[in-house]
């Protein structure tokens, strides 16, 4: 999970685009990964997501998350057979008809999951192909957002890998030393991660205290921001743009007419 949210180098095509052409790609898939309904379209929308991924180049490393994300999604079904109660009864998982299985929760429990895939993918390929300064300078120079929230919600999203590697590192010291931090029932594994959480507390107290010492060493608010480098939007980012926009309206459309639910 640590590297799913970490730029990974490239040269391809979708490497060069702007950041801003790519900021509206997720947005457009976002928008209608949630206004239709139907799986078959919601399938569509998340195949167009690995189709970018494979041109990217990154299909690889987003392997392993895939199947994180389809266990997840296998679940989110599960949830809904047990718990949605509408449309003709399928089957019954238990003898004497038990715990009906209605067609509708099938239908609902598929299409959340594929929505819930082709977001969170397309959130991973945006982030995989686009680097955090690049992101950072869509958001404030190009879209105004207030400089402060968005290096603040950035930097938190940059240092997840960070601490996911650092706890990693954490639960093997302790285990070295014959700390227990695996196994067990609940109880038993809350009270092991307590000599980890407290290292890493003081860790993350640590790189906290080093990140505000170099914000201040590079003049963080001492003036008006300037920026080394500018992206320009080249024809192909303007046309990609637009076509987004276009089938993020044609998505609407069609729904208000009835399809896709």
């Amino acid at each position: 999970m640590a590297s799913a949210i970490e730029y990974i180098a490239g040269n391809s095509k979708v490497h060069q685009l702007n950041p801003l052409t790519k900021l509206v790609w997720l947005v457009a898939v976002m928008l209608i990964a949630l206004v239709f309904t139907d799986g078959y379209y919601l399938l569509a929308v998340l195949m167009s997501v690995l189709m970018v991924a494979t041109v990217a180049g990154i299909l690889p490393k987003l392997l392993p998350i895939i199947k994180g994300l389809s266990v997840f999604a296998f679940i989110l079904m599960l949830l809904q057979l047990v718990f949605w109660r509408h449309g003709p009864v399928l089957f019954y998982l238990l003898p004497g008809q038990h715990l009906p299985i209605y067609s509708e929760a099938v239908i609902l429990g598929v299409s959340m999951g594929l929505r819930m895939m082709a977001v969170v993918l397309s959130f991973l390929v945006f982030l995989a192909t686009t680097q955090f300064k690049d992101i950072v300078l869509i958001l404030t120079d190009k879209l105004k957002l207030p400089y402060d929230y968005v290096f603040m919600f950035m930097t938190a999203l940059r240092f997840i890998p960070v601490f996911l590697t650092e706890i990693t590192k954490v639960k093997e010291a302790q285990a070295s030393r014959c700390c227990q931090v695996d196994g067990g029932n609940p109880m038993v594994k809350i009270k092991s991660y307590f000599p980890v959480a407290l290292p890493l507390v003081i860790i993350s107290l640590q790189k906290a205290d080093k990140l505000a010492m170099a914000m201040e060493t590079r003049g963080y608010g001492s003036g008006q921001r300037t920026y080394f480098k500018q992206q320009s939007i080249l024809p192909q980012d303007v046309m990609l743009m637009v076509t987004c926009v276009l089938l993020a309206l044609a998505a609407i459309i069609v729904r208000v007419n009835g399809y896709g639910g």
